[in-house]
């Protein structure tokens, strides 16, 4: 005899019980793999012993919350308020700070995936576009590297330990009139977005939006030199050698003292910062982060629609935009 197979119910829609989905979902919130598949899988087979076949999606996540008790306590509420934020009509947007190799992209798709957010746009992608519509004999700063700029470069007298930084926060200045239009743009029509990239200084950019309860700022950083110089080996391996370590490397000075500054301006300006030694670790602490911080307003936006825990459902909206290299 054909097994038969567990329908979750909720608000007079029905939906197939999938392991699969509900293990994501807890990976997603921060479950261990093993741990999101044992209890989807644990969860599934109690209900068909009970011959429960029919079940309200709140004795699902009953069951799911006691289990995770017994092993992982905290993932309980990061996966209520991680669901809340899924299922919320309002706008979320991240932006993610940090300097050239510390892995700002890298976190902005995992924490894309997480939070099921589908736009996640580089500023480096916004510098392009801006140089296309910018000559250099205008702003040839713009032209240049986050790290690259020369005192030719710079119109006004400057002292060469003053170059670097007045560089990056000058070419940070100017691509922060693209980051604005986006993340008004994207606030404005209810897109959920990530944007991440060197250029969102915390002092100039982040500063800005600090208070929206919409937007979470960060700040990546990676406390170790040699680990940041790992990154860009590890990188140019990933990249087909499109841009070799060594053209970071032989900037690395400029590029740290660039790191430095966003990490000291983002702890005077009470921005948040993270460390992304793990990707996995740092993908945790932003998520958590963006729920404890939308959370609240989420709640009262939330729509009134079947759960995406049981449900692969429309990703939250917008456009995939393509990130450019990092610098």
């Amino acid at each position: 005899m054909e097994e038969r197979e567990v329908t979750i119910v909720k608000g007079g829609q029905e939906t197939p019980f999938s392991r699969g989905i509900l293990a994501r979902t807890l990976a997603q919130a921060g479950a261990r793999v093993e741990l999101a598949h044992r209890i989807a899988n644990e969860v599934r087979s109690e209900l068909l012993a009970e011959r429960r076949y029919m079940v309200e999606e709140e004795e699902v996540l009953a069951r799911v919350r006691s289990k995770l008790l017994r092993t992982d306590a905290v993932i309980v509420s990061r996966l209520d308020k991680w669901r809340v934020l899924r299922e919320s009509t309002e706008p979320v947007v991240v932006l993610l700070g940090g300097a050239t190799g510390v892995g700002t992209s890298t976190l902005a798709a995992d924490v894309a995936r997480r939070l099921n957010i589908q736009s996640v746009i580089g500023t480096d992608s916004i510098r392009e576009v801006l140089r296309k519509a910018i000559s250099p004999d205008l702003l040839p700063i713009l032209h240049k590297s986050s790290y690259g700029v020369k005192r030719e470069d710079i119109r006004i007298p400057m002292a060469e330990e003053e170059r670097v930084l007045y560089g990056y926060r000058a070419q940070a200045s100017q691509v922060s009139v693209g980051v604005e239009a986006i993340v008004d743009r994207g606030l404005k029509e209810g897109t959920n977005l990530i944007l991440e990239g060197v250029h969102l200084a915390p002092e100039i950019i982040l500063e800005r939006y600090k208070d929206h309860p919409n937007v979470c700022s960060l700040v990546v950083y990676l406390s170790d030199p040699d680990v940041h110089v790992d990154r860009f080996h590890v990188r140019a391996l990933g990249t087909s050698m499109r841009r070799p370590a060594e053209e970071y490397i032989s900037h690395f000075r400029e590029i740290r003292q660039i790191h430095d500054h966003i990490l000291q301006t983002a702890l005077q300006t009470g921005v948040q910062a993270t460390e992304n030694v793990s990707i996995e670790a740092a993908s945790d602490a932003v998520v958590a982060f963006v729920a404890n911080r939308t959370s609240g307003m989420a709640e009262k936006a939330r729509k009134q629609e079947p759960s995406l825990l049981f449900d692969a459902g429309t990703p939250r909206g917008g456009v995939p935009v393509q990130r450019g290299g990092s610098g």
